[in-house]
């Protein structure tokens, strides 16, 4: 049946010449002509019979698109009742006909299309036949066309479910990918409402300041599940990476809070070494689920059962906010990374092969031209060709480059060097400093593409010889420096976008970009996060 019955959406114009309606209609059409010639009393229906091939063969033309092919299943219907019905008497062999555009309004329209075109057909039937109720031939004829009118509204019935149980089990990501545009829809409208966006670091730095406000506390932290740790800080006030080490397990007050959902808190603070302070931990909760843990420290007064049950309040307000930013955040790292890999594919198989075979017939034209000045011109562009087809592969490695649950900011660094990505004919000196805890990877994404474009002007345009990066990672914190001892800083050109997309991206994730010149001179590029 999937043979005749389309698998995918399909045009309403176009229903009345499906296969399985062109087969309906000659095997019905048929079978009512069959009927008709063998019954004696039926063979005074020839006038109809004939009528309805006429509108058998114009219901299977093919027409142009428009909204009248579009109603041609509609069309069939209501001119087969009326044939059906000015036959005298009443056709009954015609009756069977009914069923053809039941089935395509069925697969085209779906139920409720059946139903309209069904009752419209009944009440044809029943005004131009006006039966008589008090007799028995009457009541025979109301029942009869009754029942052919019931079994066209099953086979449209049946007609609709086919098709969808068909289009689901040939496609079943479409109602997938249906249902995710309209989420992405509605999220791109709601974001643009949001007075901070989502952006999961500025929603918890703003919850961290009511908070230490409010709670007159002098520290303060925001963690969530880390990719290759228990957790990571998404935002601190007052506090150094490595004095909080929340872990999900144990019997800490933060594995507590993790565990149990509720608020957890101790009179020795919530640093690795004990000290004279009072700490507390905060989860946020969006259902039955933890999604962080905010963990607030002061050293003047423990804090009451009051004050934390307002700070829960006050901080449950955020974490349907920070949820949909963290999976957001999620959303658009996968659509970045792929959109890289499609732009390095289309990079890779057009213009890179067409400039590739630029470089062949210009090595033909080299091997064929015996004139010394036309040879050196050749051989020039030649070298400009093999040049900027060097420079499209590292961009296609720049693209393809970056960072993954298994591969941190300072191992992608390591191994974009190791490539020689950047140039054999530079020297470059790495210093990688990196804390067991990971930043997002959304953030590490954007320092990677930071330090790349960094290493291109470098090896593009400062001619360097040698170049330093530093990497220190603490999360939420980092430093990264490029140096090199190129040419410096040149005059900027208006319609240059390196250094405003670094500090774009900076800024997307709450870091400040600097750069400057070199004491010794070249050119430094610091990205920071303090």
């Amino acid at each position: 049946m999937s043979m005749l019955l389309p698998t995918r959406s399909i045009n309403p114009a176009q229903a009345h010449r499906l296969p399985i309606v062109l087969v309906a209609r000659a095997v019905i059409f048929a079978m009512c002509f069959t009927l008709t010639i063998v019954i004696p009393a039926q063979r005074v229906h020839a006038l109809p019979v004939g009528a309805l091939f006429i509108i058998a063969v114009l219901a299977s033309l093919p027409y142009p698109q428009s909204l009248l092919t579009s109603a041609i299943p509609f069309l069939e219907g209501l001119a087969a009742a009326a044939i059906i019905a000015y036959s005298s008497p009443l056709s009954d062999t015609l009756l069977p006909y009914l069923l053809v555009p039941a089935l395509a309004i069925g697969i085209s329209r779906g139920f409720g299309g059946v139903a309209v075109s069904v009752v419209i057909s009944g009440g044809i039937l029943w005004l131009s036949t006006q039966p008589d109720l008090k007799s028995d031939a009457g009541l025979a004829q109301v029942s009869l066309v009754a029942q052919w009118l019931v079994v066209s509204m099953a086979v449209g019935l049946i007609a609709s479910w086919a098709k969808r149980i068909l289009v689901t089990s040939n496609d079943p990501d479409l109602a997938a990918y249906e249902s995710a545009y309209r989420l992405l829809d509605q999220l791109r409208q709601v974001s643009r409402q949001l007075s901070v966006g989502l952006d999961a670091t500025t929603l918890t730095e703003s919850l961290l300041d009511d908070l230490l406000a409010t709670m007159s506390a002098a520290r303060g932290a925001t963690y969530v599940p880390g990719d290759s740790t228990d957790f990571r800080a998404l935002s601190t006030r007052g506090v150094r990476p490595e004095q909080w080490v929340p872990l999900s397990s144990g019997d800490s007050i933060w594995a507590q809070a993790w565990s149990d959902g509720d608020i957890h808190a101790n009179t020795h603070g919530l640093s690795v070494i004990e000290q004279d302070a009072f700490g507390a931990v905060i989860p946020l909760r969006v259902g039955e689920r933890t999604i962080a843990l905010i963990g607030l420290e002061r050293t003047n007064e423990p804090f009451t059962d009051e004050e934390l049950t307002a700070a829960r309040v006050s901080a449950g307000t955020y974490a349907i906010r920070l949820d949909a930013a963290l999976l957001f955040s999620d959303i658009r790292f996968s659509a970045t990374t792929e959109e890289r890999r499609r732009l390095a594919r289309d990079i890779h198989d057009g213009v890179a092969q067409e400039l590739a075979s630029l470089g062949y017939a210009i090595d033909d034209l080299g091997a064929t031209h015996t004139d010394p000045a036309t040879s050196a011109g050749l051989s020039d562009l030649r070298r400009e060709v093999t040049r900027i087809i060097s420079e499209l592969r590292l961009s296609i490695f720049d693209l393809r480059s970056d960072v993954s649950v298994g591969m941190s900011l300072n191992v992608a660094l390591s191994e974009y060097v190791r490539s020689q990505a950047i140039g054999s004919h530079i020297q470059v000196h790495l210093s990688l400093q990196e804390a067991p805890e990971r930043l997002s990877i959304d953030v590490e994404a954007e320092l990677l593409r930071i330090v790349q474009e960094a290493l291109a002007n470098a090896r593009k345009h400062a001619h360097a010889e040698n170049i330093w990066i530093s990497s220190r990672i603490q999360p939420p914190l980092f430093e990264i420096k490029v140096e090199d001892d190129g040419q410096g800083l040149g005059q900027g050109r208006d319609d240059s976008y390196g250094l405003k997309i670094m500090s774009e991206r900076a800024e997307r994730i709450g870091g400040a970009l600097e750069v400057g010149a070199r004491d010794t001179g070249g050119t430094i590029v610091r990205v920071s996060r303090a």
